[in-house]
C-alpha cells in the first residue's frame, strides 16, 4: 500500500502516470493544482481524495468534486497510516 501525492494539473505527464499506475490498495491525494483532477471521474482502482481548502481556493464548490474532499488534518491521518509515500 502507498499514498500517492498528485500536486500538478492534468497536463502533467508524470501525474497521469502516477494515477494510472496506482493499485487498488493505494490511496491518491490531490493537492495544490492536483485538485483539478477532482473535476472528472478518474480511471484508477485506488481510492482518491482531494484537499478541500485547495479545491475551494480555486473557485469551485464542494459539489463540483467527483472525489471526497478532506481537510489537511485528514491528509495527515492518511499520511501517518501508510508505510510508503510516492510524491
Amino acid at each position: 500500500m502507498a499514498l500517492v501525492l498528485v500536486k500538478y494539473g492534468k497536463d502533467h505527464p508524470v501525474e497521469k502516470l502516477k494515477i494510472r499506475s496506482a493499485r487498488a490498495e493505494d490511496k491518491i491525494v490531490l493537492i495544490q493544482n492536483g485538485v483539478f483532477w477532482a473535476l472528472e471521474e478518474l480511471e484508477t482502482p485506488a481510492k482518491v481524495y482531494a484537499i478541500k481548502d485547495d479545491f475551494l481556493a480555486r473557485g469551485y464548490s464542494e459539489e463540483d468534486s467527483k472525489v471526497p474532499l478532506i481537510t489537511y488534518s485528514g491528509f495527515i491521518d492518511l499520511l501517518e497510516g501508510e508505510e510508503k509515500f510516492i510524491g
